[in-house]
């Protein structure tokens, strides 16, 4: 079938959700693959916006049918170079995640893309792998998938095997606490193999209980102090945190 052919995806509206529904937040950089997954999924082309200028249209919702059942993909800004871009995107997801939790919408999954494509591995690569940790918490992390395209030729990998990806030291203690490094073989097959693999059990994230079950600041979360968006939080220490993400709810 020819791009031409392929109709555009629209947004489902965030009030259609319902808590049965199986709900998948796509997260990732910029570039790192977001809407090539959800394409997969869905078999739609993403609509022509410039994502980065229109910051009301950042988190978007799509549905898709699969056995049966009611799947919502979202689609979220990518986690761009530079503070402030990153501090900007955490905002968007964290005020969806909140205002869902607040409906008794819980996650089904968060997969996070990875372009491993060049061997390359900056250090916005380790705040925004840590950037998740802290988002999602130790409790939630076996709802996690972290996704690349090019590091292996089998569908799970074992994080002792995977020594030669890039940055994998960075990646060993969210995979101990439960998330699952897989590869996307950037075929639809492939894209739901990864989707079903998280069945239908469903969590709230670490951030989602500390805005609406605890009553914290953004800026007083374990993500937001990572981020520093208040000028006053203590500075994280680099290079991660070995004892796990978020405190034991």
């Amino acid at each position: 079938m020819s791009s031409a052919t392929i109709p555009t995806r629209t947004s489902t509206p965030t009030l259609a959700i319902t808590s049965d529904d199986i709900v998948i937040l796509v997260m990732g950089k910029t570039e790192s693959g977001i809407n090539n997954f959800i394409n997969k999924l869905i078999e739609m082309q993403p609509e022509g916006t410039n994502r980065l200028a229109s910051r009301r249209e950042n988190v978007r919702e799509y549905e898709c049918f699969y056995s049966g059942q009611r799947f919502i993909l979202v689609d979220t800004p990518g986690l761009n170079d530079g503070e402030r871009l990153q501090g900007t995107a955490f905002r968007d997801i964290s005020k969806w995640l909140e205002d869902t939790y607040q409906r008794s919408i819980r996650l089904t999954g968060v997969i996070y893309t990875h372009d491993v494509t060049g061997n390359n591995w900056s250090s916005t690569d380790v705040q925004s792998l840590e950037l998740l940790g802290h988002l999602c918490g130790n409790e939630a992390a076996d709802r996690v998938r972290l996704v690349t395209t090019t590091c292996g030729r089998v569908e799970e990998l074992d994080v002792d095997n995977v020594e030669g990806i890039p940055g994998i030291a960075d990646w060993r203690s969210f995979i101990e606490a439960g998330a699952r490094l897989k590869r996307f073989d950037n075929t639809s097959e492939g894209a739901w193999r990864i989707v079903e693999g998280l069945e239908n059990t469903k969590k709230a994230l670490l951030l989602q209980k500390e805005l609406v079950d605890r009553g914290m600041r953004l800026e007083d979360t374990a993500a937001g102090k990572h981020l520093r968006l208040d000028e006053s939080a203590a500075p994280s220490p680099k290079g991660g945190s070995n004892a796990g993400y978020g405190s034991p709810v």
